[in-house]
């Protein structure tokens, strides 16, 4: 039997102290999305959000379609860098009422499927989720948990495992990143910034420059929108960059630590976790 809890403190305190105090074996199995106790007669799992059974389905055949790749198993041999947003040498500090945005659509399921690494049905799958969950989704392919293994009342052994596929979505960040970098060479001194898929500009860059980088997009085979951007102010401290805008009508502001580059994956993945409300009810499985 499995049965699905909040994921708090208190809830998995409470069921490793009953464990301990009666002496049963058992696992804690705790990962970026869930955290699981493991024991001979049933398995809890403690989730921190609540995902439509979609999501995981989702998730497993794209990790499904990966492994079948033969491309996949090259990058899972290979390292990849994990930088996923650039400035303008020529920006310390900026501000415009109106800048220029173009936003790669569905940029890491279409670079698995520009990529071979997914079939064309899979690719539409996950194109027909919600953006809050398209995120996570792909995230998934780099999933991590620690073990702690527990005998007697005591932690007795830890473990650390990270997904087989972890490095494909490394490569997919990697690859968007080049893809970034490109634009920015196209657009030259108009370039101000980009993070993750989003490229942002002057809005006095000339329409060659910017049919330059339409056409570069489309002959990679990556669809692209423009999204209305103003007040766009990016400030710079000696510890991180302050990047502030309003996009479509909703306040965003990012902070990017200039000795911490890594985080801004993991930070941007999960931002789609956090929005969502931890559900309140036991579900059984």
């Amino acid at each position: 039997m499995k049965l699905t809890i909040p994921r708090t403190t208190e809830n998995i305190n409470f069921n490793i102290k009953i464990l301990n105090m009666l002496n049963v074996p058992f696992e804690v199995q705790h990962g970026t999305y869930t955290t699981t106790i493991i024991t001979e007669e049933k398995k809890v799992k403690y989730m921190m959000n609540k995902y439509n059974n979609r999501v995981f389905a989702c998730a497993k055949i794209i990790k499904r379609d990966v492994l079948k790749s033969p491309k996949a198993q090259e990058i899972m041999a290979d390292k990849f860098f994990k930088i996923n947003y650039g400035f303008s040498n020529l920006v310390e500090s900026y501000q415009a009422k109106r800048v220029l945005n173009i936003d790669i659509s569905s940029a890491y399921a279409s670079c698995l499927y520009n990529n071979k690494l997914i079939t064309e049905a899979t690719y539409q799958r996950i194109s027909t989720l919600p953006k809050v969950e398209r995120l996570p989704v792909v995230g998934m392919l780099a999933t991590s948990y620690t073990k702690f293994i527990y005998d007697k009342g005591e932690c007795i052994d830890v473990k650390v495992h990270r997904a087989e596929t972890a490095n494909v979505f490394f490569y997919l960040i990697d690859e968007i990143n080049y893809i970034m970098q490109e634009i920015r060479h196209l657009l030259g001194n108009y370039f101000i910034f980009y993070w993750v898929d989003g490229v942002f500009f002057s809005e006095e860059t000339p329409k060659d420059k910017i049919k330059n980088v339409e056409n570069f997009l489309l002959e990679l085979g990556y669809r692209y929108k423009y999204e209305a951007v103003r007040d766009f102010s990016i400030d710079s401290t000696k510890k991180s960059l302050i990047i502030k805008m309003n996009k479509n009508n909703e306040f965003k502001q990012y902070s990017i630590n200039h000795d911490n580059v890594g985080d801004s994956v993991k930070n941007y993945l999960l931002k789609g976790i956090k929005q969502q409300e931890t559900t309140p009810n036991v579900i059984r499985i």
